[in-house]
């Protein structure tokens, strides 16, 4: 059995799994995820930092030592929106490529969202099975993909361009966060909600379950769960109440960013996007009048190894070699 290797290079996370697929199954045989904050100061000058990007690639050479380690010859590494904004993407993804051997494909958001969407349907024990329709975000730290999904097929999907870091440089001003600065972030996102239940709120449904994929909603899973270390079967399809969000958003608001830090379940690296990530959950989940959240650990990257599977597959049946 072939093993593949997909990387989700994100604007806050960079993220790697191995694994191998029987009965259109992921079996995970590695993963990790590390923090680089790739995307930040992308959105104030247009550039990716420096700083980010030493951060990013020395990531990236140790996710390449452990390809090599596990002899993983069938790889795709996927760039969302922190290369698809900057100005000099190519700078890092030639060095990416000369000092690691990955070659980093940047995609579009309803890319990105079309292979999210693949991964999450992976994950369910039936996807023929899915009766209710399903709405699903993915929340980066640059953009925000969105998926409206029923009777197996896309009915609508999109890409809106705010995400946590961008919400944080832009609107948080204040430590602890100060009303003014919910207000705003609250006032972005409803600007951009609002189109979206333009284009599916006539198919939104009484039943509809709202997922949500991606660093803030697992984060989200993780601190209600009061984890005290990153838990893939612990935090796949949680299901946190639109009540229990108001009551940790609440919390999180009292305190300073030091204190943030020390939340059981809350990464260090992760305290000062934690708070526009609620707001904007808790925005999408009242506009759009969903009471629960159930949060999926499968996404993307579940999404690029069947894309690495089917074109592994493809590649055989045309040519007879793997």
């Amino acid at each position: 059995m072939y093993l593949f290797a997909s990387i989700d290079v994100g604007a806050n996370t960079l993220r790697l799994l191995i694994g191998k697929i029987e009965n259109n199954r992921i079996i995970d045989i590695f993963y990790e995820r590390k923090i680089t904050r790739l995307g930040t100061g992308v959105n104030q000058t247009g550039k990716l930092q420096q700083e980010n990007i030493e951060t990013s690639l020395s990531v990236l050479r140790e996710f390449s030592s452990v390809i090599s380690r596990y002899n993983v010859k069938h790889v795709k590494a996927v760039a969302t929106s922190a290369l698809r904004e900057a100005s000099n993407p190519d700078i890092f993804i030639e060095r990416v490529f000369r000092e690691t051997g990955i070659l980093i494909e940047v995609i579009q958001g309803e890319k990105e969202a079309d292979l999210a969407l693949k991964g999450i349907i992976s994950s369910c024990s039936d996807p023929t099975s899915l009766k209710q329709p399903l709405f699903i975000v993915d929340m980066g730290g640059g953009s925000t993909e969105w998926i409206l999904y029923r009777g197996k097929k896309t009915i609508e999907r999109g890409s809106i361009p705010i995400g946590v870091i961008k919400l944080s440089e832009s609107y948080i001003k204040s430590d602890p966060v100060s009303e003014g600065d919910i207000i705003k972030i609250k006032d972005k996102t409803i600007s951009f909600l609002e189109d979206i239940r333009n284009k599916i709120g006539q198919h939104l449904e009484k039943h509809t379950i709202f997922i949500g994929t991606a660093g803030t909603f697992t984060t989200i899973a993780s601190i209600d769960l009061g984890l005290e270390g990153y838990s893939r079967e612990k935090i796949h399809l949680h299901k946190i109440s639109v009540e229990r969000l108001h009551e940790m958003s609440r919390k999180l608001l009292s305190l300073s960013l030091q204190k943030r830090k020390k939340i059981m379940g809350l990464e260090p690296e992760r305290a000062d996007l934690i708070i526009p990530g609620l707001v904007f959950t808790i925005s999408i989940m009242e506009f759009l009048k969903f009471n629960e959240l159930t949060v999926s650990d499968y996404g993307l990257l579940e999404g690029i190894l069947f894309d690495i599977k089917e074109k592994f597959e493809k590649n055989i049946s045309e040519t007879g070699k793997p």
